[in-house]
C-alpha cells in the first residue's frame, strides 16, 4: 500500500512539473475585474432583466446563493431533536454544538442580558460570511466558466446605451438596426484591438506560453481557440466567484449590520433616548445641564462627530470586508500563475483570513449593537 507522504510528494512533484515546466499547462493570469461577472446571455432573461435593471445575473449573486442554501441545509440538518438520558450528540452534530455554545457564551459576555437578541444575527452573519469564504477555495470554483468575446461584451454595453439615448429623443431601436449595431461595433473593437485581452492591464502571459506562429482555429460560433496570441479575445466568466469579491456583497451585509444596530439603538433606548446620542439638545432637561455645567455645550459637535462615525461604520465594513477576499483572490491566481505548488501554503493563509475576517465582521456588529442600546450615562 503507498503511503500517503509518497502521494503527497507525488503530487507536489505533478504541481512543479505541469505548472512550471510545461509550457502548455502553465496557467494564464486571468483577466481580474471588482464587479461580479454578467453571465453572457441573462442580460435578456424576463425576471431577471427587470430586477437588475437589464445587467444580467453576475457570478457573485449565484455564489451568494450558493452560502445562502449551505447554510439552511446545515441549519435543518442540526435542528434540535428530542433526546433520552441515553442519547448522547456525537460526530458533527457534537462538534457543531461545541462552536454554537463557545459562541453563545463569549457573546454573552459583551452584550449581557441582551445577547438573546443579538445572537441570532451574530452567528447568522459569522456563518453566511464564512461559508462564502471558505466554498472560494474549492479548486475550479472561480476558474470554471463560460466563455465570453471581449469586443462582443463591449459591443452590447455600447448598444444598450445607444437605445438609452434614442429612447430619450422618443425613437426605438429595432432588432435589425441593434444587430448591425453590434456588428459593426465587435468589428470596431477587434480591429482596435480594444476588446482584446492582450492589451488590458491585468492579464499577463508566462513567457514561452504563446506561440505567434501556432495555428488559430475558428470554430463556427466565432470563438478562436489555439496558443496564438490572437486568440486572447476571448475570457473565462467563472460560474461561481466569491461573493466577497464583490462590493455589492459587502455593501449589503454592512447595511445589514448598521440598520439592526439602530434598530436595536431605538428599541432599547426609545426614539428620543437614541437620537439624543446624536443630537443632544433634543435630550429632556439639556438646556438645565448647560446652566449647571457650561461645558455639555459642546455636545451637540461631540453628537455631530458621532453621527459621522455611525455613518462611516458602513464604510468601514464594506471595504474591510471585500479588501481582505478580494487581495486574496488575485494573490491565489498570481502564485499560480507564477509558480503553482507555493499555492499549497496561500490556501491554508487564506482558509484562516476567510474565518477572521468572518469573525470579525460578526464581532463588530455584536459590539455596535450592544453599544447602540446602552445611552450615555450607562455604567456598562
Amino acid at each position: 500500500m503507498i503511503k500517503k507522504r509518497y502521494v503527497i510528494l507525488l503530487c507536489v512533484a505533478l504541481l512543479i512539473i505541469l505548472g512550471s515546466i510545461v509550457a502548455f499547462t502553465k496557467p494564464v493570469m486571468p483577466y481580474i475585474q471588482v464587479a461580479g461577472e454578467v453571465y453572457p446571455g441573462t442580460q435578456d432573461w424576463p425576471v431577471i432583466s427587470t430586477i437588475t435593471g437589464g445587467k444580467g445575473l453576475t457570478n457573485t449573486f449565484v455564489s451568494s446563493l450558493f452560502a445562502y442554501a449551505l447554510i439552511l441545509v446545515l441549519a435543518f440538518a442540526l435542528r434540535a431533536r428530542s433526546r433520552t438520558s441515553e442519547e448522547v450528540p456525537s460526530g458533527f452534530y457534537n462538534f457543531f454544538e461545541m462552536v454554537i455554545e463557545g459562541a453563545y457564551n463569549f457573546a454573552e459576555r459583551i452584550a449581557g442580558s441582551k445577547i438573546r437578541d443579538f445572537f441570532p444575527y451574530f452567528m447568522s452573519i459569522i456563518l453566511l460570511i464564512l461559508a462564502a469564504n471558505w466554498m472560494s477555495l474549492i479548486p475550479g470554483y472561480d476558474s470554471i466558466g463560460l466563455w465570453e468575446y471581449l469586443p462582443h461584451f463591449l459591443a452590447e454595453q455600447d448598444a444598450k446605451v445607444e437605445e438609452s439615448r434614442m429612447a430619450d429623443r422618443g425613437e426605438e431601436m429595432s432588432e435589425a438596426e441593434r444587430e448591425e449595431f453590434v456588428h459593426h461595433r465587435t468589428e470596431e473593437y477587434d480591429a482596435a484591438n480594444e476588446g482584446d485581452l492582450r492589451v488590458q492591464p491585468w492579464l499577463l502571459r508566462k513567457g514561452g506560453n504563446e506561440d505567434p506562429a501556432a495555428e488559430i482555429v475558428e470554430l463556427d460560433h466565432g470563438e478562436k481557440i489555439g496558443r496564438n496570441p490572437e486568440a486572447a479575445d476571448w475570457t473565462i466568466v467563472p460560474f461561481v466567484r466569491p461573493g466577497a469579491t464583490d462590493l455589492n456583497y459587502t455593501l449589503a451585509f454592512a447595511l445589514i449590520a448598521i440598520v439592526m444596530v439602530q434598530y436595536y439603538g431605538f428599541k432599547y433606548l426609545g426614539g428620543r433616548g437614541y437620537l439624543a446620542k446624536f443630537f443632544p439638545f433634543i435630550a429632556k432637561g439639556y438646556g438645565a445641564q448647560v446652566a449647571k455645567d457650561p461645558i455639555k455645550a459642546m455636545d451637540p459637535a461631540v453628537g455631530l462627530l458621532e453621527l459621522i462615525s455611525e455613518i462611516s461604520k458602513i464604510i468601514s465594513f464594506t471595504f474591510r470586508l471585500f479588501g481582505n477576499i478580494f487581495a486574496g483572490m488575485v494573490l491565489l491566481f498570481v502564485m499560480a500563475f507564477l509558480l503553482p505548488v507555493s499555492n499549497i501554503v496561500f490556501f491554508s493563509l487564506e482558509f484562516f483570513v476567510g474565518l477572521i475576517q468572518a469573525l470579525v465582521f460578526g464581532l463588530l456588529t455584536l459590539i455596535f449593537m450592544a453599544s447602540a442600546s446602552q445611552g450615555h450615562g450607562d455604567e456598562h
